[in-house]
């Protein structure tokens, strides 16, 4: 069987991690007695500067990105509606 060494590189926070996790995920699952898996975490992290009691995810959004917040709620309803969808 063939063999293959993944090195996942994300940030906790980050939902296109998750997303992207559970789509690779899906896959080694597809593959499973095809190909032999071994998947290793490596922290990211996106934001460096992050105080450590944390700070406002709409505020930190508007700031980054300067997008307002209704389209942070329609960022939001697209990642969510993405995270629902099966793998």
């Amino acid at each position: 069987m063939q063999r293959l060494k993944i090195d996942f590189v994300s940030d906790v926070a980050c939902p296109w991690c998750a997303i992207g996790l559970g789509g690779l995920i899906a896959a080694v699952d597809r593959l499973a007695g095809k190909l032999e898996v071994e998947l290793t975490f490596q922290p990211f992290e996106l934001n460096r500067n992050m105080p450590p009691e944390g700070e406002n995810l709409g505020e930190h959004m508007v700031a980054k990105y300067e997008l307002t917040a209704a389209q942070i709620a329609e960022n939001n309803a697209q990642i969510t509606a993405l995270a629902a969808e099966p793998a």
